[in-house]
């Protein structure tokens, strides 16, 4: 199984336990049968994707998370991947459209059908309804999928997480610095996290303190 070289590491942060909102049991309530997961960029799908693969590990499962963004990859590598409990695959914009690939997918979804013991939970930007498929039959088959569509959090929920991304970070946050990032960032959950990284590492270069007025230094506003 030489594909299995392609495997991406689970990151050890992203578990359910850290994920916010409803969409981790809604999940886990239609396992095992397939899953679909759509949303922005940005809206968590990674997130609970490695979460359910984490879950499923703890148990003491096999799990196997691959994302298909790679150049690398090619159609083989969703060949022999019948042996895991749960089995994740992330990007499917990749290869949607792409016949090769879409045949592979959809002997996998066929093999897996029939052994009946691998969680199949795959995810997507495009909302599956709106997914374009180069051959019927897979479309057929994923849209009698069970579908969770990933949306945004609520300002609550956001600020939990960027609080205990600020408290793991001994980065100090002001609640006004928090309300203005929630006010005037792009709202996605990932976006959000990726402002607060880089006003973290400009906050420790330049050893000033996260500030209304520091923020808009960083980030041009």
């Amino acid at each position: 199984m030489a594909q299995l070289t392609f495997e991406f590491r689970l990151q050890r942060n992203l578990t359910l336990q850290r994920y916010e909102g409803d969409l981790g049991p809604r999940a886990l309530s239609v396992s095992p049968e397939p899953l679909w997961i759509s949303g922005v960029q940005g809206s968590g799908k990674t997130h609970l994707l490695q979460g359910l693969c984490h879950q499923r590990e703890q148990e003491g499962g096999r799990v196997f998370y691959l994302a298909l963004d790679s150049r690398d990859l090619a159609p083989e590598v969703l060949r022999d991947l019948r042996s895991f409990d749960v089995l994740a695959l992330d990007g499917l914009d990749h290869i949607l459209g792409e016949e090769p690939w879409e045949l592979a997918l959809y002997d996998l979804i066929n093999h897996l059908a029939a052994d009946g013991a691998t969680w199949l939970v795959m995810a997507s930007q495009v909302p599956l309804p709106e997914a374009v498929f180069a051959l019927p039959d897979v479309a057929s088959r994923c849209r009698a999928m069970h579908w969770l569509q990933a949306g945004q959090l609520s300002d609550s929920e956001k600020r939990r997480v960027l609080m205990r991304f600020a408290d793991e970070n001994s980065l100090p946050m002001p609640d006004e610095v928090l309300q203005f990032l929630l006010d005037r960032s792009p709202r996605e959950i990932g976006m959000l996290i990726n402002t607060l990284t880089q006003l973290a590492d400009e906050s420790l270069r330049a050893q000033r303190r996260l500030t209304i007025p520091f923020v808009k230094e960083v980030l041009r506003f």
